[in-house]
């Protein structure tokens, strides 16, 4: 393989790998917002006095709705990028004239399989599911114009 079919077989692998990132960047803000949301329960849950106060505790509870509702959105964004990059691997498996070849990717890039896992599912070695996983990469067809 020279530079060229190297660069391109690494770019390649790196567009597929955009997907398992999205979902890494979903769990992600998944885990802020139920940081966000045990604080917002302690905040509420702590008892009110008849004492005069100030008036932080409500604007705190306001900001913190303000990341709440922010965070929330930021996952919409993200669910629907991650189904983006899906659809737009699917589509580029679904023109590789090799199925087994597709599954391979399929399992590895959508299913976020191990080597062991695939190669027993298909009933390959591990050697040959590589095999056919570098053939699969270098048969790929992507239209895309940079990595996600």
């Amino acid at each position: 393989m020279d530079e060229k079919e190297y660069q391109e077989y690494q770019s390649k692998k790196e567009y597929l790998t955009g997907y398992r990132k999205a979902c890494k960047k979903i769990e992600s803000l998944k885990e802020q917002l139920e940081s966000l949301r045990e604080i917002e329960q302690s905040v509420k849950s702590q008892q009110l006095s008849d004492m005069p106060k100030g008036n932080n505790r409500h604007q705190d509870l306001s900001d913190l709705m303000v990341k709440l509702e922010d965070l929330q959105a930021q996952i919409a964004d993200a669910i629907m990028k991650s189904c983006k990059i899906k659809l737009e691997i699917e589509e580029a498996l679904w023109k590789l004239k090799d199925p087994e070849e597709a599954r391979v990717l399929r399992f590895r890039y959508i299913y976020f399989a191990k080597w062991e896992e695939i190669s027993k599912v298909m009933c390959y070695s591990r050697s040959q599911i590589k095999r056919i996983h570098e053939k699969a990469i270098k048969n790929l067809k992507m239209n895309h114009n940079e990595p996600f």
